[in-house]
């Protein structure tokens, strides 16, 4: 789950990382585009004009030289102009009258020019530079007005295709560039996040296997990175790693060190006190004492190998015993034993099982000590006239046990740190003496298993602890 989590977190970045290439790809292109759209429009428009100021000058020359309009009508029909061009020429009167005009191609409309009333002087077209849009044509022409010597006024028009040629082509060449910068983007992105992704993901990846397999002393593997910064990090990570297994490491060792060198001094004690209780003349408070130093001498023992058989079970040394065996009978033995502790607290202790047995895989000896771990604290923490309940439920490809009693419960701040060795809550502390490992020992044999183990409980409303085991084999070490 917790890998899940952060896997997701990597697709959201790989994402952001992808997206933020396009983005940066799609502004570039986009200026691109807009600038060279203006170079272009400002460079063709400005050839235009220089063709409409030469012609201009050509035929205001004709037309002061002749004032037959015959003579220009014969200069523009011989001009070659592409078939592409637009011409535009018209000759006003002093009047403001049309004496001349003539378009190519001949259907162009330009709204300003349709009137052909007499107008004074003073309303004559102004000299200088206009721009018209002909919609239909979907083009931009420049037209040039000049006076003539004799009061008449004349307009030359042009508008070329190339603007259009040009930004057509343009077009063209940035949805190719568009596509080719997709792909690149997306494959620089792919690139990118590998080299920046993967040691991250990588420390991730062995933080998540510690974290879930409580693996602490196998430390992480060593993580190196293309860029100075992320191998900085993987290498410290690998170092604090280490340093962390070394010290886990050590930390197990002495406890298992100690936990051998106190069983010979327990079995001295023991045996001591053995050897005095059997004299007749001891008096019966020194008696009662040497009992208790006995029954206290078993139980640290009996914790002491508990705490062996954690460790060794955690490093993966033990080999568990699988076979096939019945649940059920199983689940009626370990309420059977556990039956007179329950009458002795006026518990009652209750196992709702299935007519037919329920046969499963796996080591019977150690799931037996996990559920007897879970019957014995239940039966622990509920007071007198409490319940506590032994069901199972069969699912297709496992079972589950679920232990629930009426006791104490257990506060939710707790509930996560239960799991932990030589860990008890403050209620369990008050209520019975221990070490702390039950729970510990539960949850290393349901893993071992291949199963789960969880939870549910509320301060004085009981608890509940789910047992999840897979009915074939399926072995999991630490």
């Amino acid at each position: 789950m917790f890998s899940g989590r952060m896997n997701k977190k990597f697709r959201s970045f790989a994402v952001y990382l992808g997206m933020g290439y396009l983005i940066v790809y799609a502004l570039c292109t986009g200026g691109i585009f807009f600038l060279s759209s203006r170079v272009i429009t400002k460079s063709a428009r400005g050839f235009d004009r220089q063709d409409v100021r030469a012609e201009s000058e050509e035929l205001a020359e004709i037309l002061d030289q002749n004032k037959d309009g015959n003579w220009l009508a014969e200069e523009i029909t011989l001009e070659r102009y592409p078939p592409s061009t637009i011409v535009i020429v018209r000759v006003l009167s002093p009047q403001g009258k049309i004496e001349y005009a003539i378009t190519k191609p001949k259907d162009i409309d330009i709204p300003e020019w349709r009137s052909n009333a007499p107008r004074s002087p003073a309303a004559a077209p102004a000299v200088g530079w206009g721009e018209y849009y002909l919609k239909p044509l979907h083009r931009h022409i420049q037209v040039q007005t000049l006076r003539l010597k004799d009061g008449r006024t004349l307009q030359v028009g042009k508008g070329s295709f190339l603007e259009y040629d040009q930004k057509s082509m343009m077009s063209r060449t940035l949805w190719l560039f568009m596509g080719l910068s997709t792909l690149l983007s997306f494959v620089s992105g792919i690139f990118m996040m590998f080299i920046t992704l993967r040691p991250i993901h990588l420390i991730t990846e062995s933080m998540s296997h510690i974290i879930e397999t409580h693996a602490f002393e196998k430390g992480a593997p060593p993580v190196t990175s293309a860029i100075a910064e992320l191998d900085t990090l993987g290498r410290l990570f690998t170092v604090m790693t280490g340093k962390y297994a070394s010290l886990i490491q050590a930390m197990r060792e002495t406890m298992d060190n100690v936990a051998h060198d106190f069983r010979t001094p327990l079995a001295r004690i023991r045996g001591a006190s053995e050897f005095a209780l059997h004299d007749k003349q001891l008096p019966a408070g020194l008696a009662d004492t040497l009992a208790d130093i006995i029954e206290d001498c078993d139980r640290a023992q009996l914790q002491l190998q508990n705490l062996m058989d954690v460790r060794e079970m955690e490093s993966g040394f033990v080999e568990l015993n699988i076979q096939p065996f019945s649940l059920t009978q199983l689940i009626g033995e370990i309420t059977d034993l556990y039956s007179l502790i329950a009458e002795e607290k006026k518990i009652t202790l209750v196992a709702r099982l299935p007519e037919q047995e329920m046969l499963i895989e796996g080591d019977k000896y150690r799931i037996a000590r996990a559920l007897a771990n879970l019957v014995d604290n239940a039966l622990k923490y509920t007071p007198k006239g409490g319940q506590v309940t032994l069901t199972f439920e069969v699912q297709p490809d496992s079972v589950v046990i679920r232990v629930t009693d009426t006791g104490i419960g257990i506060p939710e701040d707790e509930q996560g740190l239960i799991w932990q060795r030589l860990f008890r809550g403050k209620k369990a502390r008050e209520a019975e003496k221990g070490l702390g490992l039950g729970l510990n020992i539960v949850q290393v044999i349901i893993a071992a298993h291949g199963g789960t183990v969880t939870l549910a409980s509320a301060p004085g409303q009981g608890s509940t602890f789910c047992v999840t085991l897979p009915k074939t084999a399926r072995t999991c070490s630490g």
